[in-house]
């Protein structure tokens, strides 16, 4: 919990077991497939996605998206896919007691499957939270540091890698201690990465920059995650 306040993300060791790894495993290739396999069929709509990310500005991109099966499929980079999952699966007591540390009620939590395939390239530093303290100008300029500065944590999110995390299949990359400090507090700061074991799980503040690196392993990244936010805190 130190760790999580102080630097905005920490890693909590050997939390599931290899079998029950295993078993999202493959509820991830199934999702994943299914995904694909309607994907490629080209008859489902294409939308377009209006994506918001805060870094040096705040930025509006036109993302790709599909709706399978009434989930979101997003596409962030080439060969990189935030899909929706419905299904509420199992959370470790670790992760629960965790979090309830932070929330105790009045919270909501939500599930989703990352994936990034071989040779895919790194994403963009962006916070997981749009900023709740004012709209940006039309240079993209914005003022967050209400939000990082005074507010207490509102959302979390929980990586749990479904196969082992290195720099060569590009772990996540985050600049520590910045869920506490605007942009330009946080130039300067180191970047970290952990390393994970299968079983393992990385949580961080969902103020904090960070960004999936370039998977240069010959295998494919997926993860799973959950997101844990306060009901006022609302995308749409």
């Amino acid at each position: 919990m130190e760790e999580l306040k102080k630097n905005g993300v920490t890693v909590l060791k050997n939390v599931y077991s290899k079998h029950q790894i295993n078993v999202f495993k493959q509820f991830s290739i199934a999702t994943e497939t299914n995904i694909n396999t309607k994907i490629n069929s080209g008859k489902l709509l294409e939308h377009n996605y209006d994506y918001y990310s805060l870094y040096d500005k705040e930025y509006k991109k036109y993302k790709k998206c599909y709706y399978v099966d009434d989930n979101l499929v997003l596409e962030l980079e080439d060969g990189k896919y935030d899909i929706e999952i419905k299904n509420v699966l199992h959370t470790h007591p670790k992760i629960h007691s965790l979090i309830s540390q932070f929330f105790t009620k009045c919270y909501k939590s939500n599930w989703g499957i990352l994936t990034s395939n071989s040779k895919s390239p790194n994403g963009s530093w962006h916070r997981d939270v749009l900023n709740i303290c004012g709209e940006s100008d039309k240079d993209g300029n914005y003022d967050d540091s209400i939000m990082v500065h005074n507010f207490e944590p509102f959302y979390f999110t929980v990586l749990i890698p479904l196969v082992e995390l290195n720099k060569n299949n590009g772990t996540t990359e985050f600049i520590d201690g910045s869920h506490v400090l605007t942009y330009n507090e946080s130039k300067n700061k180191k970047h970290i990465q952990f390393d994970t074991n299968i079983g393992d799980v990385i949580i961080f503040d969902g103020r904090i920059f960070h960004r999936g690196c370039a998977n240069n392993s010959n295998k494919s990244r997926p993860i799973l995650y959950t997101i844990y936010y306060r009901n006022w805190y609302n995308e749409a």
